[in-house]
């Protein structure tokens, strides 16, 4: 008897613990067991327009159920696929564009049928390549000349202690070009990569940088050679040098006379010859209407017969003025450029302008009003009105100091954007570094 009653009871347990195990497995296949569509990833960040992108479903599939797949958009073309992966050429125009991915999936097990949509809205660009991948601030981009791109890269952000290096592919290993010298900004690289120029302070309490000059393979203190030596009366603003696109013609800003003292002035020199430098604005050398009016950021045409500058009223005071953007002769000795000058392109906003290499367009930043992030935009080089100028990059990333490659196809720039920018209708940026990037399809106006 005892026998029996324990048959029963333990036959009473095992029917319990069966009872358990089917409800748990019906339980399971709901919630966070089922697919689930957490992504979508792109293999252009972000996807390009009127190009052909690849778009990836990603999936939350914890116990591996075969998945199919359904593409749509109401934009664009999508190829016909069931896979994680479609092609998508977008519209060949910046915008934002639903594109709906819908997924399937049967659980034989418990015969249970899944079925997860969602619609993505993507933001579609221009075409980046990104060029460094760093925590550091990077600056004042070169394009690439000879075959390198230059910049200055922060050593010490607490310092604000930098270097200048060179990059021959994108995301490789950069060559330090100065060291030893507490600051080198500004590089400036003449068109055959014989020589580069930049701004460099021995020390942290040197009070204004001078202009030194080095070979590709780089320099310090002791090998770099002067090219303008800053004094506390002279030269006492030295601003933005700049190689001709051509040749070794140099132009730069700097208050070397007396009467343009803390007003930066324009100049050019030829770095092959020990010839005296040209003033661009011969007339500000005197007494004149312009002596508290500054001119810098230089740019050439390629030609090199003009150069574009940004200007200011009380230059680097508190109480400093934009004042727009101006062109002015390169030719001739000294060019003639006479009072009053006007301004081209009035935008009090507009800053680093960059002339490309056919004299037809002009690149430049600047912060649209309600933001407080740069962007790029370009306009045509005979336009006079700013709102002729097209908008390059958009989004909450900070892009500045643009610069034309001498094909005139691709435009280098910094930025502080990520990987990833835009692909799935997010616009996330480091905010930790400041990096190198290019754009090479972009409008023209």
């Amino acid at each position: 008897m005892n026998r029996q009653r324990g048959l029963w009871v333990g036959i009473f347990v095992l029917g319990i613990l069966a009872g358990c195990s089917n409800k748990d497995k019906t339980l399971n296949v709901e919630g966070a067991y089922s697919p689930v569509i957490v992504n979508l990833a792109s293999n252009h960040e972000p996807p390009v327009r009127g190009a052909v992108n690849a778009l990836t479903a990603v999936i939350n599939n914890p116990r591996g159920f075969p998945v199919q797949y359904q593409w749509s958009t109401t934009a664009g073309t999508l190829s016909a696929s069931t896979s994680a992966t479609v092609d998508w050429t977008p519209p060949n125009v910046i915008g934002d564009y639903p594109v709906t991915v819908a997924i399937s999936a049967h659980d034989d097990l418990n015969d249970v049928d899944f079925h997860k949509t969602r619609t993505f809205v993507i933001h579609v660009d221009n075409e980046f390549n990104r060029w460094t991948r760093t925590p550091s601030v990077q600056f004042d981009v070169v394009a690439p000349t000879a075959g390198r791109i230059y910049f200055s890269q922060i050593r010490n952000p607490s310092t604000n202690e930098s270097d200048i290096w060179s990059l021959d592919t994108p995301l490789g290993s950069p060559t330090q070009v100065t060291s030893t010298f507490w600051q080198a900004t500004s590089p400036t690289v003449q068109s055959d990569g014989s020589r580069v120029v930049f701004l460099g302070k021995f020390n942290i309490g040197t009070t204004a940088p001078s202009l030194y000059v080095v070979p590709p393979t780089g320099g310090d203190t002791t090998t770099a050679a002067v090219v303008i030596q800053a004094a506390p009366s002279t030269n006492t603003r030295i601003r933005g040098p700049r190689f001709r696109p051509t040749g070794s013609m140099l132009a730069y800003s700097t208050d070397t006379l007396a009467p343009n003292n803390l007003f930066p002035k324009p100049w050019i020199r030829d770095m092959a010859t020990p010839a005296q430098p040209i003033p661009i604005l011969p007339s500000t050398n005197g007494f004149s209407a312009e002596n508290n009016k500054s001119y810098v950021n230089a740019s050439w045409i390629g030609s090199g017969d003009f150069i574009v500058f940004e200007s200011y009223g009380n230059y680097a005071l508190p109480n400093q003025v934009p004042r727009g953007l101006y062109k002015f002769s390169a030719t001739g000795n000294p060019p003639n450029n006479p009072e009053p000058f006007n301004v081209w392109l009035n935008d009090l906003l507009a800053r680093e302008p960059d002339w490309s290499p056919d004299g037809q367009h002009i690149v430049f930043s600047k912060i649209s009003p309600g933001q407080t992030d740069r962007d790029l935009w370009i306009i045509n080089a005979n336009a006079t009105d700013p709102a002729a100028a097209v908008r390059i990059t958009s989004g909450p990333a900070d892009d500045s100091h643009p610069r034309f490659s001498s094909d005139g196809n691709t435009i280098f720039f910094i930025s502080d954007r990520a990987d990833g920018y835009g692909a799935n209708g997010t616009f996330e940026t480091e905010r930790r570094g400041v990096n190198i990037w290019s754009v090479s399809k972009f409008d023209l106006p």
